[in-house]
C-alpha cells in the first residue's frame, strides 16, 4: 500500500467477506478528474480498462493517486496475462488486477503466481516503484500479498466448464463474469439479458458461493447491478465512464430540445 492510502479496507480482505457489496465503474478515459467525479458520485472504486481504449500503463500512477486520494479502490483490467505486464501494473500501486480469458485452473494458478511475491508466487520485486512507496520497506512484501486482489475473468464455455477447478485455486480472490462476452460464447451475441445467459450466471454465482469465492460482474445498468448484488455479487462494475457521460449529454440536449419546443408552442 502506498503513502496516499486512506482508511480503505484492503481489497483482498473486502472480497473475502460474503457481505461485501462494492459498486465500481469501468474507466476508459485516462483522466484523474473522471476518477474523482466517480468517487464523488459515490462509487467505491474504478476498474481502469487497459484492454479496450487508449489507456496505457504509464497513465496508471496519476489515476491510482486520484482514486486513493478520493478514498476509493483502483483496479486494472488487463488485456493479457503475461507476468511482465501484471508486475508492471501492480508496481503502479493498483489495488488489484482483473485478468482476462481464464479458461482453466492452470491459467488461474499462473495469474496468481504472477501477482504474488515469494513465497506465495514469483512476482519480481523492485523496491523503488510507486507501490512500494519508492523505498521498499520490508513490510511491503507482506502487505502487498495480503492486500492486492486477483480477479480472474470467466468469459467463455471452457471457463464455465472448469469453474469449480478455477475457484479451487489458492489465491483467486474473485471470479469476474463478463455477461456480454459470455452471451457471445453461448451463441447469443449482444444478449446479456437473455434467459439462458442469466441462468448461467446464477449457476456460476451459486457454485462460487459454495466454494467460498467472491463474484465480480459487469452490469450495464443499475437494474442489472441491483439484481446481481441481491444475488450475492461482491463487486458490481456498473457501466463505464464513456457510457454514463454519453447518456448524460444526450439527456441534457434532449431536455434543451424539449424546452425549446415547449416555448415555441406557446
Amino acid at each position: 500500500m502506498t503513502a496516499d492510502d486512506g482508511p480503505r479496507r484492503p481489497l483482498r480482505q473486502a472480497l473475502a467477506d460474503p457481505t461485501t457489496r462494492l459498486t465500481m465503474s469501468f474507466l476508459l478515459i485516462p483522466r484523474l478528474e473522471l476518477v474523482e467525479l466517480l468517487a464523488n458520485a459515490g462509487f467505491d472504486g474504478v476498474v481502469v480498462d487497459l484492454e479496450h481504449g487508449p489507456i496505457e500503463v504509464a497513465d496508471l500512477p496519476a489515476l491510482v493517486a486520484a482514486g486513493h486520494g478520493a478514498g476509493v479502490h483502483v483496479l486494472a483490467r488487463l488485456g493479457e496475462r503475461s507476468p511482465a505486464v501484471i508486475g508492471r501494473v501492480l508496481d503502479c500501486g493498483v489495488d488489484g488486477v482483473v485478468l482476462p480469458h481464464v479458461e482453466s485452473a492452470d491459467d488461474a494458478r499462473a495469474a496468481v503466481d504472477a501477482a504474488r511475491f515469494p513465497p506465495d508466487g514469483s512476482r519480481s520485486l523492485n523496491p523503488y516503484v510507486r507501490a512500494a512507496g519508492y523505498d521498499g520497506h520490508e513490510s511491503f512484501l507482506r502487505t502487498a500479498n495480503a492486500g492486492v486482489a486477483v480477479l480472474v475473468m470467466v468469459e467463455g464455455k471452457d471457463g464455465l466448464a472448469a469453474l469449480d477447478e478455477i475457484a479451487a485455486v489458492a489465491g483467486v480472490d474473485a471470479v469476474f463474469v463478463g455477461p456480454v462476452d459470455l452471451s457471445t460464447s453461448l451463441g447469443l451475441p449482444g444478449q446479456p439479458e437473455h434467459p439462458l445467459v442469466l441462468e448461467k450466471v446464477h449457476d456460476l454465482m451459486d457454485r462460487l458461493a459454495t466454494a467460498g469465492v467472491g463474484t465480480g460482474i459487469y452490469c450495464p445498468t443499475p437494474h442489472a447491478a441491483a439484481r446481481w448484488q441481491r444475488a450475492g455479487a461482491r463487486l458490481a462494475a456498473l457501466s463505464a465512464d464513456i457510457a454514463m457521460a454519453g447518456a448524460g449529454f444526450r439527456r441534457t440536449v434532449q431536455e434543451l430540445h424539449d424546452l425549446t419546443m415547449e416555448g415555441r408552442s406557446r
